[in-house]
């Protein structure tokens, strides 16, 4: 989930690594949600997963898709070492690659990938950065592949924005206490880590409407929202194949 080091350092790495099966409202739902919704990839396929962080997405995706490879890209190289080392298991069907975001140089790739995921980065990128990033993905793609999101997103009044901070709020005290992990919620606060609780201006959600908008702008079709909760939302589209001969 790591997106550029004007955003990130590496102690934020080792934080979410220890707490983000806290943090985030049902992380393991989101990532069957986001295996659930790609079309089934043809052997040897390529899915990349942007800013995979410790790899746990990565690894869904491997265990739903055992003929299919994936990249993890991220920034921070502590994220990196530990996606490598928990998914070495998946040997040369999981490789790590270091990026920004924000840069385009990663957005042409020798190897068209089938499906293109990220959880938890793309709200770092203003309104411009999102429409840019979907039309190069949409580019990048193999006809029949999908871009497909878990992110934070834009409440566009006090009443929903009041609903995502508690019920946010919420799903962190109520895992970390089911994990008997108290600190956990402590930590959530301690370190600002709602966006409804604690504005930060790296942080630029955008509204889940305008962004479906912008994927179907960028020619993305099936265009739908496949889940929310507390502020977070998994959605996507396909890249139409193209006419037959």
């Amino acid at each position: 989930m790591t997106t550029s080091e004007e955003d990130w350092n590496e102690q934020d790495s080792k934080d979410f690594i220890r707490y983000g099966e806290y943090f985030v409202p049902e992380r393991a739902a989101q990532a069957d949600v986001i295996a659930s919704v790609i079309p089934a990839p043809p052997a040897g396929a390529r899915i990349l997963d942007l800013c995979c962080g410790q790899g746990r997405l990565s690894a869904a995706l491997l265990e739903a898709f055992p003929e299919a490879e994936v990249v993890g890209l991220d920034i921070s190289t502590t994220m990196l070492d530990t996606a490598g080392r928990e998914l070495a298991r998946y040997g040369d069907r999981f490789r790590t690659e270091r990026f920004d975001l924000a840069a385009g140089d990663w957005r042409k790739r020798d190897e068209a990938p089938w499906a293109v995921v990220s959880s938890l980065a793309v709200h770092h990128l203003d309104g411009a950065g999102k429409q840019q990033l979907f039309a190069d993905v949409h580019a990048m793609l193999r006809p029949g592949g999908a871009l497909v999101l878990a992110d934070l997103v834009e409440a566009t009044g006090p009443l929903g924005h009041e609903l995502a901070r508690r019920m946010w709020d919420d799903a962190v005290r109520e895992q970390s206490a089911a994990a008997g992990v108290g600190e956990a919620y402590e930590k959530f606060h301690e370190l600002e880590w709602s966006h409804y609780h604690y504005p930060d201006p790296l942080d630029r959600p955008s509204p889940l409407g305008d962004q479906l908008n912008w994927l179907r702008d960028a020619g993305f079709t099936h265009v739908d929202a496949y889940w929310m909760k507390a502020g977070h939302a998994v959605f996507g589209g396909i890249k139409q194949e193209g006419p037959t001969a």
